[in-house]
């Protein structure tokens, strides 16, 4: 007769859902569950065989969402997506567990196949102990038991020792945890109240590694430059795992200039977690901006591989463009448009590279480029310089007045100055000498 088994593995997106992960784990474990769950680690090879193995030898998986942690698991390379793919190839029963205003069926609409046969199970963070009775009576029932993969023995050890150790979780805690995910149910743009509601978890839970991370990066769009430097080095001291905390310090670094301490924090990131895409892409930017073409490619290939996104395809193109290479930059400034029809630069570079060949194209993408952004100015320069060059007296004034307007100090404003003054000379058939040859 086989033998069963209920074991469990829990998995959660770290810098969202680790407290009420480890409330779970605890109430789970109390109850003499044999439960195995993920822990903030360098996501080397040696994490992902013991993650692979722990998840194959059981027969359920349980997920934590929340809001704000599922979203990057459209990136084929995301950590927690690993997780859900080694749990849908195991053919382990996915739980999820989720507060009751988090939307499952959003949730299973963006991510398909990988939530296809999951069970949506609500919990109330204040009453988890009581939330995993009623989960076990439910629907832990034992399974047939699976042989546990070979996996390396001293990490095993060491992440059961880490497991046995996790500190006990109070209301404190879990009342941080609920003014953290409330900032992520702020309305786009209202950023002092996501500062504020991270500062109020913060009181309640000193220590919140990822309340000081998300704080920073909210304060970084404010333009409160010195505070989010400190949160930023607050959430990397409190948790030295803080993949997200080191992205948004680089990125911050870069900001300021200081490329040296950006490429370092970026490279943390990536040590951490090789799956950040959004780390590969500010590297990418980091390196574009001096003039390191090749490594920016590198970076935004990965990029692009884990998320085709336009940005991604667009910075691309001007990595290829600074190496001269026109065919590959027109692919991917084209692609990107195809992915975002509204990103001006796109229409802007693709018009730079058409007008070496064919200024009517060039021309048209200019004009689409100021369509989708009516304050893109080397846009109205070219476009005028293009106008001139046709003959069109009232489309180039129009667009080196424009010009003049969005950028009055400028290199080129002498120039511009000047030629809508010949222009408006020939308009009135005051044509200059040096228009007329003469």
């Amino acid at each position: 007769m086989s033998q069963l088994s209920n074991a469990v593995y829990l998995t959660y997106r770290r810098d969202i859902a680790a407290i009420p992960a480890r409330a779970v784990w605890r109430a789970l474990h109390a109850a003499e569950i044999d439960i195995f769950m993920d822990l903030d680690s360098a996501l080397d090879e040696r994490v992902r065989a013991l993650i692979s193995a722990q998840i194959a030898a059981r027969p359920y998986c349980l997920l934590i969402a929340t809001h704000g942690s599922l979203e990057r698991c459209i990136e084929s390379g995301d950590w927690l997506r690993f997780q859900l793919e080694q749990a849908q190839s195991a053919q382990a029963q996915l739980i999820v567990l989720h507060p009751p205003e988090f939307s499952f069926a959003q949730a299973r609409q963006m991510l398909g196949s990988l939530l296809a046969k999951a069970i949506a199970f609500p919990i109330t963070y204040e009453s988890i102990p009581a939330d995993m009775t009623r989960l076990r009576l439910t629907y832990l029932k034992a399974r047939p038991a699976r042989a546990t993969p070979e996996s390396d023995a001293q990490l095993l050890a060491e992440w059961q020792a880490r497991l046995a150790a996790l500190p006990p979780v109070d209301s404190n805690q879990i009342a941080a945890q609920k003014l953290f995910e409330r900032a992520f149910t702020r309305a786009q743009g209202d950023w002092q109240s996501r500062i504020d509601d991270y500062t109020a978890a913060l009181e309640r839970y000193p220590e919140f590694a990822s309340a000081y991370a998300r704080r920073g990066a909210n304060r970084e769009i404010l333009d409160d430059l010195h505070g989010a430097m400190e949160d930023f080095d607050a959430a990397i001291r409190l948790n030295p795992y803080h993949d997200v905390a080191y992205v948004n310090r680089g990125i911050l670094f870069a900001k300021l200039g200081d490329l040296h301490s950006a490429l370092l924090d970026l490279n943390e990131a990536l040590r951490l977690n090789p799956t950040m895409t959004l780390a590969y892409y500010h590297r990418a930017l980091a390196s574009l901006s001096r003039g390191d073409y090749d490594s920016a490619l590198g970076d935004l290939n990965t990029a692009i591989q884990f998320e085709p996104r336009a940005i991604f395809y667009f910075q691309r193109g001007l990595a290829y463009s600074g190496k001269g290479d026109d065919a590959n930059a027109l692919a991917d400034y084209t692609e990107a448009l195809r992915l975002n029809p509204k990103l001006a630069e796109a229409y802007y570079n693709r018009g730079l590279i058409r007008a070496k060949s064919d200024m009517r194209r060039a021309v048209a993408d200019w004009t689409a480029a100021l369509e989708a952004d009516p304050k893109l100015a080397e846009a109205y320069y070219n476009r005028g310089l293009a106008r001139a060059q046709w003959g069109d007296i009232e489309g180039t004034l129009e667009d080196m007045i424009s010009f003049l307007e969005l950028v009055p100090e400028h290199e080129k404003t002498a120039e511009v100055r000047q030629m809508v003054e010949n222009l408006r000379q020939m308009r009135r058939g005051d044509m200059p000498d040096e228009l007329a040859g003469g």
